[in-house]
């Protein structure tokens, strides 16, 4: 537990893109520069693993994992901290070069974050016996990191990417569909398999009138033969009963009138469907906007950066090394046996 509040303050700092990037110290910020260099000489008997030749310290994973976290998880954790150190040198970043303000600020931060949660922070570094001092030092590397990814974008990046996403965000869309439905004697294979069929003789360029005939004749929606497969208007995160939430996402994002290139999967089955009407609603801006698609692009640019650097990295294991089981995109545990 002994990195808890750190991974407590870099969710609330940057959303989720830090948090699996940080939370421990390398083993070599615990010792000299000498001591990691002599830790690589002798082998795998003092390491669980190295990073550009920087050895991840068996101690210091087998302390951190005593206080309850998985091995691989705290080895894993340990290793990023060590990309993240390599890549900020090589981008010239130095994590020294965070300022006591930036620091503070962080601190309170985290504060708020924990209040807001009903949580001190004060207690939260005592749970997991680690000092003030101790915590604002670790929070050099993911701040100095945070830095360089907010650097690389700019205000006409984020504009760009509300405009992609404009409808998702902002948007009412009149929808229409058929539904495929799972039932007994037709599995989600043979559904799918259907609605790739009632795809094709749709067509590309499929009018609402034909979309309708079909919906009337062939959905297995109890209404469609009245409504013609018609689901009235609905705005960006609306819910409701009768409507599958994939249905309205995928057609907001897509952010076009028409037939929906590609099948829809729902809990009652597959679904074709077509947008015939699309417009913004009347309280639409960027500027309200503008923040939460900037932390989503920092939370974007962060993953791509932080698997560009681990595919540059040199990564070794040592035989015994902890292991997660299965591997995420990015993930810098070893292989599974």
């Amino acid at each position: 537990m002994r990195r808890l509040a750190t991974r407590l303050i870099l969710a609330a700092l940057a959303g989720s893109w830090l948090c699996g990037a940080c939370g421990a110290r390398t083993a070599a910020a615990q010792d000299t520069a000498q001591d990691t260099a002599q830790d690589s000489a002798q082998g795998w008997e003092q390491a669980y693993a190295r990073v550009d030749g920087v050895a991840i310290l068996r101690t210091a994973v087998d302390a951190e994992a005593a206080r309850g976290a998985p091995k691989a998880q705290v080895l894993q954790r340990f290793l990023t901290i060590e990309v993240l150190r390599g890549g900020l040198r090589r981008a010239g970043r130095d994590p020294a070069s965070v300022g006591a303000a930036e620091l503070d600020a962080a601190v309170l931060e985290a504060k708020t974050a924990l209040e807001s949660g009903g949580k001190d922070l004060d207690e939260v570094l005592k749970l997991s016996g680690q000092s003030l001092a101790e915590f604002r030092e670790d929070l050099r590397v993911p701040l100095a990191f945070r830095a360089l990814i907010r650097a690389g974008i700019k205000d006409e990046d984020v504009r760009a990417a509300y405009e992609a996403k404009k409808y998702l965000l902002d948007g009412e869309a009149r929808l229409s569909h058929i539904l495929v439905a799972v039932k007994e004697g037709r599995s989600r294979t043979q559904a799918r398999a259907l609605a790739q069929g009632l795809l094709r003789e749709l067509g590309e360029g499929s009018t609402l009138e034909a979309f309708a005939r079909l919906a009337t004749e062939r959905s297995d929606e109890p209404m469609a033969s009245l409504t013609g497969g018609d689901l009235d208007w609905m705005k960006a995160g609306e819910r409701r009963r009768d409507v599958e939430p994939g249905l309205l996402a995928q057609a907001l994002a897509r952010g076009q009138r028409g037939l929906l290139p590609q099948p829809v999967d729902g809990r009652r089955g597959v679904h074709l469907v077509y947008v015939s009407e699309l417009r913004l609603t009347k309280s639409a801006g960027f500027p309200q906007h503008a923040e939460r698609v900037r932390a989503e692009l920092e939370r974007e640019q962060a993953q791509r950066r932080l698997v560009d650097w681990r595919e540059a990295a040199k990564v070794e294991y040592a035989p015994d090394a902890p292991r997660l089981e299965r591997r995420a995109p990015g993930s810098l545990s070893a292989p599974g046996r």
